[in-house]
């Protein structure tokens, strides 16, 4: 009788190991493939940029839907950290533009949202949000600044429209690129 207790608590034992050990390396692998997916890495010469949304540095408004500021800047946010890996410091600038890429293979040039009714804010940490029309914006650039060596700042854009004479019940939507461009140079973009 004994004998059979002890050959029933060694099944029970094996079964409750190979229990915890499918799920401790399932819970592993699951970890390890969303972190992947969520941040999207760009790298340009100087600098690390890392996308922290799943879209990378896209960036999607679908549909008119006019808004007040402090709406808008609870909309969806898009969030990057800007690395400098020399010890001098490295000028750079966040742009947004056209994704024309994605605009043609969709079909849709004709009923893209104008710039004239994007409004937008970027937030750095510990800094009051910086609000934008995109209609102002100098060569699409939403700020310029110079970043220490060795430092790295995290940014949150977002975007919204505001009032337009443009009918709502159109199919108007609008495909971006949010970029960082290094010393004027070079563009970051995500690596798929």
């Amino acid at each position: 009788m004994q004998a059979y207790y002890r050959r029933q608590m060694i099944k029970s034992g094996i079964t409750v190991m190979f229990i915890l050990l499918f799920a401790l390396v399932s819970t592993y692998y699951i970890y390890y493939k969303f972190k992947g997916i969520r941040d999207r890495h760009s790298n340009l010469e100087n600098l690390d940029v890392t996308f922290h949304e799943k879209a990378g540095d896209q960036v999607t408004l679908a549909k008119i839907a006019p808004v007040s500021d402090s709406v808008g800047q609870s909309s969806h946010a898009y969030t990057f950290t800007i690395k400098n890996n020399l010890k001098t410091p490295i000028s750079y600038s966040v742009k947004l533009v056209k994704d024309t890429e994605f605009i043609l293979s969709d079909g849709c040039e004709n009923s893209q949202i104008p710039f004239s009714i994007i409004k937008g804010s970027i937030h750095k940490d510990r800094e009051e949000n910086q609000l934008f029309m995109v209609s102002d914006l100098k060569d699409n650039t939403i700020l310029s600044k110079k970043l220490n060596g060795g430092e790295s700042v995290s940014y949150t854009v977002r975007f919204w429209t505001t009032a337009s004479t443009l009918p709502l019940e159109n199919d108007f939507h609008f495909h971006g690129k949010l970029q960082v461009v290094e010393n004027e140079v070079d563009i970051a973009t995500t690596i798929q």
